[in-house]
């Protein structure tokens, strides 16, 4: 008995070791080659937040952002899942790392597992935040979308994260009639 409650536990650290993923992109310590870039992008919508979090789903129903995903694992929304898809014919997975939710407030946090990766010929990784919170009463919300990279090439791995978001998140607030604010609340009616 005590032979196989210690080969389970070998099994189960091995596993652990195998399976352990790739730590949040730590600026002080890019890999060899890569150097650190930071991308931040706000915007700000006039549109409620429960309208702006039912477009944008959960860290699994993520495809306004993330483009088909090829598989999932865990449970969604749960610090640990992991997200995996194809960008430009690059496999990545992303593993959520930080998550709340309340009727006012969204918070994801993840990072790429299997990074570097490389991308139209630029090599990557991340841990990306996007928090979206609602303001104005109610009526508009406010949302960061913060990348801390290391990349080959930090002046387009910039241009690659600022002008694709900019285009998935254009497509999200025409899908679901969002103006973009210029920070001003909107008028009361």
């Amino acid at each position: 008995m005590v032979a196989i409650a210690y080969l389970l536990s070998v099994g189960a650290f091995a596993a652990f070791v195998i399976a352990k993923p790739s730590p949040p992109v730590n600026h002080d310590k890019c890999p060899e080659d890569l150097d650190p870039v930071f991308v931040a992008s706000i915007f700000r919508f006039t549109v409620s937040a429960q309208t702006f979090f039912n477009a944008t789903g959960t860290f699994f129903n993520s495809e306004w952002y993330t483009g088909p995903l090829l598989s999932t694992t865990g449970k969604d929304d749960r610090i640990g899942a992991t997200r995996t898809g194809n960008f430009s014919g690059t496999i990545y997975t992303e593993r959520l790392i930080d998550f709340s939710k309340t009727p006012d407030r969204l918070l994801q946090r993840f990072t790429l597992d299997n990074g570097p990766i490389t991308v139209g010929g630029l090599v990557l990784t991340y841990t990306e935040e996007i928090v979206v919170e609602s303001i104005c009463d109610g009526t508009a919300v406010w949302a960061s979308f913060t990348d801390k990279l290391c990349a080959s090439n930090t002046g387009e791995v910039y241009n690659l994260f600022s002008r694709s978001r900019m285009l998935l998140v254009d497509g999200l607030a025409t899908g679901i009639g969002a103006l973009y604010s210029d920070g001003a609340c909107p008028a009361k009616q």
